[in-house]
């Protein structure tokens, strides 16, 4: 009977444990990335994409999009409607999306940006994973002959939709395709939302990109291309080469180790290419080990796309940098997702880092964290700049391409924290060489989940405006977006970009406060504690006495259980871990 207890609890806590490990895992498909698409089909696309580029450069958007992460195309002009519907990205998605692009048009009458950004809004983000919105357009916003109505429209998407799409956790990569589409507003919509903007100087660009906004939405592990060719280790179970070609190029090809040469004519069971006038997409699956090289002409845009278990691994940069501030690179290498610190793979890395066409600085290992390596990057000039990361082990390469955008800051943001209170308050000092403070005007909308946006107006004093922030709630977070109307000193009106700032508990030093004992009630009897009845009373037997002791033993007796168990388990699978990193490393040498 004892035994048979024990087991019964032993299996109802495991029960529990595993509905409540169930129940705090959400599906994956839950925590998929998602890529929505918003391509201008408007009437003014006859003249600025008359070869109608755009499919091209769809399909190659739509290859290179990661298998299961969650994605949609869709067409706006005067109204949006879906191209290829929100699903899972495989083969079959591919297939029917590539197929759909055929109906990409120019016969839109508007553009109407407003109510393409609405629908996408309401209809095509569902999950939790990383958020991703890819805009194309030539245009200004304009949905009517009215235009004051397409001025309210723009505005809304301002005041409004920026705000939206920020509470979630959206991110804008936006392609202006013309010098007549409203680059103000794209990258408006960019940095509000820490996304991307690009200018396409002409409907040929926008395969380069595409490429461009995809690896911003689902960034690929790729190998360095030097001199047309690369080296491709045992870790490496595929590859993808990308190839541009100009008008009238030869052929491509690519040399396998063995010397055999591939073509689109002569294809291996593992080979399969995609060709265009514009590129090739070359993928091989168990690729031979060795040298490969790429027959081709050399182009800084070709990469070679890689599936590994063994990836260099970057903490997040952002894609805007204040004037004057540093980015900080934080590298790592994972086997299978795991960190990789043993010291005998440590010491066949070199990791170096280089901006533009600076030459190459060696990220040294950070002795408080084994297994990161860590390198500062400062003193950069306004504009964009190129950061790429190479990890050479000896028996293999690894790269990372990373480009960041650094913006002017003329006015400062000073922050002053009450963690008692929960109040941050904030000072905008405006450079004064650059603007001219009268007439400005400081506004923040302010963002909570669950709560309707609000907006608020920064008071001036002495040439400062001050925000106050009080009362904000634990366990959430707040964003604020910062719009400020001003002019420069010769009188020009201006937007002066500020980065959004995102309050959370990390800017509150707070600490778990020391739980209340109420001390009992002199007054206070055992009867009363118990429930026991008062005098003239008998107290009614108990029909089952519980042996508390035993209950005890029996919970002890199953904690012990578990924590033997458990340092078994984590014992056997560290020496799993292990033994899979030693064949890593002998594979590798």
């Amino acid at each position: 009977m004892f035994k048979s207890f024990i087991f019964t609890v032993f299996c109802a806590l495991t029960l529990f444990a595993d509905m409540a490990w169930c129940q705090s895992a959400p599906p994956a498909a839950a925590n998929a990335d998602e890529i929505q698409v918003l391509i201008d089909v408007s009437g003014s696309m006859k003249q600025n994409d008359p070869d109608n580029l755009r499919i091209e450069a769809s399909r190659l958007l739509i290859d290179l999009l990661p298998d299961h992460a969650r994605a949609a195309i869709w067409l706006f002009a005067e109204k949006t409607a879906v191209l290829t519907a929100s699903d899972a990205v495989d083969q079959a998605w591919k297939q029917r999306a590539v197929k759909a692009t055929a109906n990409i048009h120019s016969r839109g009458l508007y553009t109407h940006i407003e109510d393409a950004l609405q629908t996408v809004l309401s209809q095509g983000f569902t999950g939790n994973g990383n958020k991703h919105l890819i805009l194309l357009t030539d245009g200004f916003v304009d949905i009517s002959k009215d235009i004051m109505e397409s001025a309210d429209s723009r505005e809304r998407i301002l005041s409004e939709l920026i705000s939206k799409l920020r509470q979630q956790n959206i991110q804008v990569q936006t392609v202006a395709l013309s010098d007549q589409a409203d680059k103000e507003l794209l990258e408006k919509l960019a940095f509000e939302t820490g996304g991307w903007a690009e200018t396409a100087r002409s409907a040929e660009q926008l395969q380069r990109l595409f490429l461009k906004m995809a690896q911003k939405a689902a960034p690929k592990d790729t190998l360095p291309l030097t001199d047309n060719q690369f080296s491709v280790d045992s870790g490496i179970h595929e590859f993808s080469v990308l190839v541009f070609k100009k008008p009238h190029a030869a052929p491509t090809q690519l040399l396998a180790p063995d010397g055999k040469k591939l073509s689109k004519q002569s294809l291996g069971a593992n080979v399969s290419w995609l060709e265009s006038q514009a590129y090739d997409l070359i993928t091989v699956k168990q690729p031979l080990i060795g040298e490969w090289r790429l027959i081709a002409e050399a182009d800084p845009d070709n990469q070679v796309m890689i599936v590994t278990d063994l990836k260099l691994q970057l903490s997040e940069i952002p894609n805007f940098v204040g004037e004057g501030e540093s980015v900080e690179i934080k590298a790592h290498f994972t086997d299978q997702d795991k960190l990789i610190s043993r010291a005998d793979f440590l010491s066949m890395l070199d990791l170096q880092l280089s901006q533009d066409q600076l030459a190459p600085v060696k990220m040294p290992g950070l002795s408080a964290e084994p297994g990161f390596y860590g390198l500062s990057v400062g003193h950069l000039s306004l504009g964009k700049h190129l950061l790429r990361i190479v990890a050479d082990g000896k028996t293999f390469k690894r790269e990372i391409v990373a480009e960041i955008q650094v913006v002017a800051t003329p006015i400062v943001v000073e922050k002053q924290v009450d963690t008692a209170q929960r109040q941050v308050s904030f000072k905008l000092i405006p450079d004064l060489a650059l603007l001219d403070p009268a007439g400005m005007v400081v506004n923040a909308v302010i963002n909570q989940a669950g709560q309707e946006p609000r907006m608020l107006a920064a008071t001036e004093k002495d040439g400062v405006w001050t925000l106050d922030l009080a009362g904000l709630p634990p366990a959430a977070t707040t964003q604020v977006n910062f719009n400020v109307m001003a002019k420069d000193r010769n009188g020009k009106p201006l937007e002066p970009a500020i980065q959004p700032l995102t309050i959370d508990d990390s800017w509150f030093q707070t600490h778990a406060a020391e739980p209340e004992h109420t001390p009992k009630s002199e007054t206070d009897s055992p009867a009363e504690s118990t429930g026991a009845a008062g005098p003239g009373h008998e107290q009614s037997p108990a029909v089952h006495e519980i042996n508390w002791l035993l209950v005890g033993a029996i919970l002890l007796a199953i904690n012990l259980v578990l924590a033997v168990g458990g340092f078994f388990i984590h014992r056997l699978v560290k020496q799993n871990q292990n033994q899979q990193h030693q064949q890593l490393l002998e594979r590798l040498s």
